[in-house]
């Protein structure tokens, strides 16, 4: 979206610039606009991705293991799985027989 609004910008500037030099100028001048945006990351951001990346590799060293799982519970992750796989593969009733028209 902001390449658009760029582009907008640079297309009403090139209306009164006649010239190449003109022209690269104006280019010039929405590339070092663009280059001045504000960061993805702030200092307090990059702090807490540290802070949680640190907790991730010191508390497994501190704290106790933890007993394994109910077995059930391994074997979640893979029904889940197979219904999606089992979603994914069935046809689609609603375009074939013409459905996907407003029922009344």
């Amino acid at each position: 979206m902001d390449t658009r609004r760029m582009n907008m910008n640079m297309s009403s500037s090139y209306g009164s610039a006649t010239t190449v030099e003109q022209r690269w100028s104006v280019y010039r001048k929405t590339e070092t606009m663009v280059s001045k945006t504000k960061s993805d990351f702030s200092v307090e951001t990059v702090l807490v991705l540290v802070g949680l990346a640190a907790s991730l590799l010191i508390l497994p060293l501190i704290l106790p293991p933890l007993p394994p799982p109910p077995l059930m519970l391994l074997l979640l992750p893979i029904v889940i799985l197979g219904g999606l796989m089992v979603f994914a593969f069935l046809p689609n009733s609603w375009s074939a027989s013409g459905r996907h028209k407003r029922m009344v």
